[in-house]
């Protein structure tokens, strides 16, 4: 598969999830399922998601592409930084969680790892 594609359909299948997470499947879920889609399922994809977007814009304009873990982590730090240190200076109800920041890298890990495989 072009890695171009592979990365549209990364950015495609994390905005469905998000949309049934947020519409379907928390409020239909309880326990530790739930609490786990309702804290970090959408990190988890955000995280491979942001990944994917950065591959593809950087390809697209014809620059070197993510090619590790060595890219991809200080591209999700800084995304976490915003998110999760400035966002809560300026919108009312955000909170400072770190556990986000493992979520973005899981997802980017993810991502590495399955584009890896899905476009040899």
């Amino acid at each position: 598969m072009d890695i171009r594609t592979f990365d549209l359909r990364v950015c495609g299948g994390a905005l469905v999830f998000y949309i049934v997470n947020r519409c379907f499947l928390i409020p239909n879920s309880d326990g530790h399922l739930g609490w786990f889609l309702s804290c970090y399922a959408n990190d988890l994809f955000a995280g491979g998601a942001i990944c994917a977007w950065a591959d593809y814009l950087l390809r697209w304009g014809r620059l070197a592409p993510l090619r590790s873990v060595k890219h991809a982590v200080p591209l999700l730090l800084a995304c976490g930084l915003v998110w999760e240190v400035l966002a809560p200076l300026w919108k009312a109800g955000a909170v400072f969680d770190p556990w986000d920041f493992v979520a973005y890298q899981a997802g980017g890990l993810l991502y590495l790892t399955a584009r890896e495989r899905a476009c040899r």
